[in-house]
């Protein structure tokens, strides 16, 4: 290779770098809006096949339609949902903060180091401590969200406007990307194959699912007159990603709560509502949401969701398992498709 053509790539890469540099802070401020656009795009990608085929292949009319839809049943219902919680931990961790003492974890408290100082009675546990940080939480990666209203608004407007050309668009997009892959274009349809099927995996089967959950569980926590529903609502959502115990972190304590306060019957109802409402949720739809063949181990997405949360901010809810599943994703094609190859090298 001579010397011009040497220099002549340097300098290409130089300026390449340099401006995928500068791309990336331009678009790192609207990541929020560029993450769930993506996300609804991929979830709602169903309905607007369908939407399509039912306008017969209008892909304007159909984009525009699901748009409305996932404004009705998603973002306007969890918008209602996340200011309402924000209101009761607020509210809550105020009273804490200023050493008010709450009749639900004070009673819980009670009971559980009176059943403890039976093994040993110098043994005293202090739930109020971890109540209080688990309200810091809610207060203040919520607080971020409530604080910018108009923010919000111009942010959730870009996400579907994302999600409207990405619906309407999306095979021309994927086939430009895939132009641009120096991957064969076969490993190429792998990779979105697999990501699709593993995003809709862990947002579908997972985080809707735990989502629907807490919502259930808050609303037995209203209908049998546990304190703070919404905000132990939003608590069980987090609970319903821990593997093997779930909702019934939440749960049972407000049974025990229950019972400890003398409402008996309203106890084996929260009890009864939590097995056959909130469990059924788990137990059947679930794997009616997940993809065949994409499995991704709970706890797993336990911690790319706290993980995400703790990185990124509230956005961090979907991000860390948007890249988890990425991660998995690219696991699944090497283990498929290159593991042979390089093994025979």
């Amino acid at each position: 290779m001579s010397t011009d053509k040497k220099t002549q790539i340097y300098f290409f890469l130089a300026v390449f770098l340099a401006t995928l540099v500068l791309n990336i802070s331009v678009f790192l401020p609207f990541i929020t809006a560029i993450v769930l656009g993506l996300t609804l795009a991929s979830v709602s990608h169903p309905l607007y096949k369908k939407l399509r085929g039912f306008l017969g292949g209008k892909k304007s009319i159909a984009a525009l339609l699901t748009i409305v839809l996932i404004i009705f049943i998603i973002l306007v219902p969890i918008g209602s949902l996340g200011v309402l919680v924000f209101k009761e931990a607020s509210l809550v961790y105020a009273g804490v903060s200023q050493g008010a003492r709450f009749d639900f974890v004070e009673g819980l408290n009670e009971f559980v180091n009176e059943n403890l100082r039976d093994i040993s009675p110098k043994f005293n546990f202090d739930l109020t401590i971890y109540f209080e940080k688990i309200l810091n939480f809610f207060v203040q990666n919520l607080g971020i969200i409530f604080s910018g209203v108009a923010g919000v608004i111009f942010s959730v407007f870009l996400a579907l406007l994302a999600v409207y050309y990405l619906l309407k668009d999306g095979d021309k997009f994927k086939k430009d990307a895939m132009s641009l892959s120096p991957l064969a274009d076969n490993y190429d349809e792998i990779v979105f194959n697999k990501l699709r099927g593993t995003v809709n995996s862990v947002v579908k089967g997972s985080l809707l699912v735990a989502l629907i959950q807490g919502v259930l569980a808050g609303l037995g926590f209203l209908i049998f007159q546990v304190p703070s529903p919404a905000l132990w609502g939003a608590i069980a959502t987090f609970a319903a990603l821990i593997p093997a115990v779930g909702t019934g972190l939440v749960i049972i304590p407000g049974v025990i709560y229950l019972f400890g306060a003398g409402n008996t019957l309203g106890a084996i109802g929260l009890l009864v509502w939590g097995i056959l409402i909130v469990g059924t949720v788990d137990n059947f739809i679930r794997p009616q949401l997940m993809e065949r063949g994409i499995k991704i181990h709970p706890f797993f997405i336990l911690i790319s969701v706290l993980g995400g949360i703790k990185t990124f901010g509230p956005i961090g809810f979907l991000l860390g398992p948007l890249l988890l599943s990425l991660m998995f994703s690219l696991i699944d094609i090497y283990r498929e498709e290159f593991k042979q190859d390089l093994e025979r090298r």
